[in-house]
Formats: structure tokens, sequence, C-alpha cells
């Protein structure tokens, strides 16, 4: 590819939104995309999809004597005490802000250097790959590849995830997400703009890599199984209780299924304020990485779990410190490290 072709296909990706104003309008509005894009994970299929899963919930723990038998469906799903709490307004106020800055600035220019990345990595390993397989009919290759997209693509973001816990530097900017003190599927969304960085490049070179053992083996004649122009296993993880990961609802796989799926529960324990939880179900979908790795944490039973990070509240406590006080961070780790 040119240097002029190159250049073009940047340009498209970072000036997108600013040269028509209905790309304008579509990358502003993006909280009403985030709830009606399909390949949006709080679509609202899913989000449907997910309540109608924690209605059996709510009868089974109510006939279990688990909820307080005045509790309403209202105050199961949704309790006040949660979701008007203070790091919640936090949460809605910083992802109405951070959805249009992403959509008409750091999305287009985070698309486009990961774009660049992965154009520039996947030539030469293609080249070096030189590898037959024989395969068998179109549709079995095609089972195979959405197979070996999906756990390519969840490790990228297991190791993604991973990083952003043992690299101190990136652990400043992965401490937003983390700092929420109560969870509600909007907190998905509190995610700073580096670690989408980090995200994206950590995906774009396995991506080029993927692409080019795709390429060496099958010569591209089958493509991925989707639904939406998402991978059918996202889809179908989206669609299966993925909103009560970030909510107060428990929701646990069972000791054995919890070792090959991470459950909301596992997800909610790895947000946990208890030192036995910390650094552990690093997982999206799959826990076998979080095994490998020494990490799986499998709950035997409910656990009663506080949310937050060990610092002071008030750290967090406005859209500004979560913009903001992450570079701090960072630069004064920086200084102390060079003796300054």
């Amino acid at each position: 590819m040119s240097i002029d072709t190159f250049a073009t296909k940047i340009a498209a990706y970072v000036l997108g939104p600013l040269v028509s104003l209905d790309g304008f309008l579509r990358a502003a509005s993006g909280v009403i995309g985030a709830l009606t894009d399909p390949t949006s994970k709080t679509a609202w299929p899913y989000v449907l999809a997910t309540l109608a899963l924690a209605l059996p919930l709510y009868a089974l723990r109510k006939r279990r004597g688990l909820l307080d038998p005045r509790t309403s469906l209202r105050e199961f799903l949704v309790p006040r005490e949660i979701y008007r709490q203070r790091s919640a307004v936090v949460d809605y106020k910083y992802v109405a802000i951070d959805l249009t800055i992403k959509g008409l600035v750091y999305g287009p220019l985070m698309s486009g250097s990961s774009w660049l990345l992965y154009k520039l990595l996947e030539p030469p390993l293609a080249r070096a790959l030189t590898i037959e397989v024989p395969l068998t009919d179109p549709f079995t290759r095609s089972v195979l590849l959405t197979i070996f997209v999906i756990l390519l693509w969840d490790f990228g973001w297991f190791l993604t995830h991973y990083l952003m816990h043992k690299v101190p530097l990136l652990w400043y900017f992965h401490e937003v997400h983390h700092s929420a003190e109560v969870l509600t599927p909007v907190t998905v969304y509190r995610v700073h703009p580096v670690e989408d960085f980090v995200s994206a490049y950590v995906g774009s070179v396995l991506g080029a890599l993927g692409a080019a053992l795709y390429a060496a083996i099958s010569q591209r004649d089958v493509t991925v199984i989707s639904v939406y122009g998402l991978n059918v296993v996202i889809f179908a993880f989206h669609l299966f209780a993925y909103h009560l990961r970030h909510s107060h609802i428990w929701f646990s796989y069972g000791p054995i299924m919890s070792r090959f799926f991470i459950s909301p529960a596992q997800h909610q324990i790895h947000h946990s304020l208890a030192a036995k939880h910390w650094d552990k179900n690093f997982g999206f979908i799959f826990a076998f990485w979080d095994w490998l790795f020494g990490c799986l944490y499998v709950p035997r039973s409910r656990e009663t779990l506080t949310y937050g990070v060990p610092t002071d509240p008030r750290d967090f406590s406005s859209v500004s410190k979560l913009y903001f006080l992450p570079f701090a961070k960072a630069a004064l780790r920086v200084r102390s490290s060079l003796g300054r």
C-alpha cells in the first residue's frame, strides 16, 4: 500500500466526524449509538436479554427467602441506594461526556493509529508464515476461523487487562474503572481514554498476527460467522447476562463452568476491595487464561463485596479527576523514578 493511500485512510478515520454534518451528528450522539448500535455492548437487545434473565433470579431468590418479601421487582433491579449513589452519578456524567468526546476526537484518532499499526505489521508477518494445513469444507473452515478469532480476541482482551494491572504506569489509568464504588451497567464505560488506546494497540498487534495466520492457512476464502457484524460468540455472550457483570446482582456459573467461562460473579470479585480478590479474574469470556496465568478465582458461594480502590474516594469524585488525576499520578511516578 502506498504512502498516499495510507495518508488517505488515516485522514478518513481521523477527520471522518468533521467532513459532513451527518458524520458529526453520528459521532456526537455517542449515548444514543451505545443503546441502538447492535455492535455496541450496551445495545438495547442485550439490556433486555439481561433483564429477562434477572426476572427468574428475582423469583427464585424470593421463593428461597434470600430476599425480603417486601422487596419489589424495581427495588431488586435498580435499588435507589446504588443507582443514586455518588459514584454512580459521576459515572453517568463521565459516560455522557466521554462517549461524545470519543466519537468526535480520540475515537477516530485511536482507530486510525491502530489501523496503521495493523497494516504495518500484517505484511511482514504474512511473509514470515508459511503454513500448509489441509482444511475441510468451507463451513467447517468458517467455524474453525470463528473459534480461532474469538480465542485470539479474548486473549488480547485478557492480556491488555493483565498489563493494566501489572504495569504501574498503566494501572493509574485503569484505576479509573476500579474507582467505581458501586457497579451498574453504565460502569462498563468508566474507562480512561489511555486504556482505550492501549487496548486498541494490543488488539492491532494480535489482529495482525491472526490475519497473517489466517491468510497462511485458509487463503482468505472463508469468513467469520457473525450476527449484526459481531462474531457470533461475542453476540451470544452479550445476550447472556452480560450486564450483570457490572451490577449488584450476584450470578455465578457454578464451580465447574466458572473454570471455563467468566461469570458475572467472578467479574464482580475482580472489582472487590478485599486483598484476597486483588488481581483475580482478568478474563472477559474465557476463564482458562486466568487459570494459565495463576489468577483464577472461583467462588464457592455468594460473597459480600465492597468495591472501589484503597485510596481516598474523593480522588475520583468528579469527571475532571477521572480524566486528569491518572496523568498527575503517572507524572509523579516518573519523576520519582528519575530521582527528581
